[in-house]
């Protein structure tokens, strides 16, 4: 699937790889890792077509509130090592991404 969205990992998501050949960053490539979520919010809202992806549930109350976009892939999965996180993000990344590509909905929860 061909993605005309940026995504960006959030500061607490560590950065790996990116294995679907789309344009994702993490927030320390972005220079957003020391930033407040508000300020994370407002560069992706002003870059339009970006979806974040987190663990911090500050992101699911700054849409709400302030609209998308940016959306956002909202994953509850409490702490686990790396290769666990990237293993259940692998299974649902693409059928969130096209959820929030192709619909209304701004963001999509995943819980393990």
């Amino acid at each position: 699937m061909q993605l005309d969205w940026k995504i960006w990992l959030d500061s607490n998501l560590s950065p790996v790889a990116d294995e679907t050949g789309w344009n994702v960053r993490s927030s320390y490539i972005l220079g957003h890792s020391t930033q407040d979520d508000l300020a994370v919010y407002s560069k992706a809202k002003d870059q339009g077509k970006v979806i974040l992806v987190s663990k911090d549930s500050d992101f699911p109350d700054l849409i709400s509130r302030l609209g998308a976009p940016p959306k956002l892939i909202f994953i509850q999965i409490g702490n686990t090592d790396n290769k666990i996180l990237w293993d259940f993000l692998k299974k649902n990344i693409y059928t969130s991404t096209e959820i929030l590509t192709q619909s209304e909905v701004s963001i999509v929860e995943l819980e393990k």
